[in-house]
């Protein structure tokens, strides 16, 4: 697992952003120890761009649209108290299980575990001096006005969200980084979701962080950074890692800039 660059002792606030755990929590400990060591403490925060499969249980396990054959319920029930150094902000994904997701009440984000949050279906807010902006889910072709409520339909984010995404990200004011687990299209031909690029030139964030494709890739929108994060090793099955989790620091004029990538 290396990383490159070094961190300089003059930034403000420094977070880690992670792509698909899949329930390998012992993955983003493992990121956090070496982010530790590039900067000197643990960095402010993570963010999670979905497929987190946070299982608490052998019944949140069955929740999620996940072939039989790789259902596993992972490491996160096996997480101890102090086991992650830095708050944990995740959203869903398509392999999650919503049924218990959707129960939980706001304001978001809301606890999950020790030291891990959800932060539930779209919205935006300002969370460890970040303003971030937030969609969980992928596109599941029309837009319905409701969602369906079988495992695969509950994986699936309205245009309502979008929008709640867009409106709560504007009153807000500039956005720091905008969370989503979908690519935008246009970044690479025949990938990506035309609705996620929308978020994107609707509120102009600093940077947006994906998953999904278990690819790394880096990209830009207008001023926005895009960077697509590879999936945690244990979950790529030998398939090149890099890139599965990326380093940033905020500068004193607010500009972002990644300082270690996670190979």
């Amino acid at each position: 697992m290396g990383t490159v660059a070094a961190a300089s002792p003059s930034t403000e606030t420094t977070f880690l952003a992670i792509g698909d755990v899949h329930g390998h929590w012992e993955s983003v400990i493992q990121a956090l120890e070496v982010a530790g060591a590039v900067l000197g403490r643990a960095p402010d925060a993570v963010l999670q761009v979905g497929d987190a499969s946070p299982y608490r249980n052998e019944s949140e396990m069955l929740m999620s649209h996940v072939p039989s054959k790789y259902r596993t319920m992972g490491t996160f029930a096996a997480l101890r108290s102090g086991d992650l150094a830095a708050p944990v902000y995740f959203i869903g994904g398509n392999h999650e299980p919503y049924e218990a997701l959707d129960q939980t009440e706001g304001p978001y984000p809301v606890p999950w575990g020790d030291n891990v949050y959800y932060l539930g279906r779209a919205g935006a807010a300002s969370i460890e001096n970040l303003n971030l902006a937030w969609l969980s889910g992928i596109e599941g072709g029309e837009m319905l006005p409701i969602r369906g409520t079988s495992k695969k339909e509950r994986s699936y984010y309205l245009e309502c969200e979008i929008e709640a995404a867009i409106e709560q990200g504007q009153a807000l004011g500039g956005i720091d980084v905008l969370i989503t687990h979908d690519w935008p299209s246009g970044i690479i031909d025949g990938v990506g979701k035309a609705l996620i690029r929308v978020l994107i030139e609707e509120l102009k964030p600093k940077l947006q962080v994906c998953g999904h494709m278990h690819t790394f890739y880096e990209a830009t929108i207008g001023d926005t950074m895009v960077h697509a994060l590879n999936a945690v090793p244990p979950a790529v099955r030998g398939r090149d890692r890099y890139g599965w989790w990326r380093l940033y620091s905020t500068g004193s004029d607010g500009s972002i800039r990644c300082i270690a990538v996670g190979s």
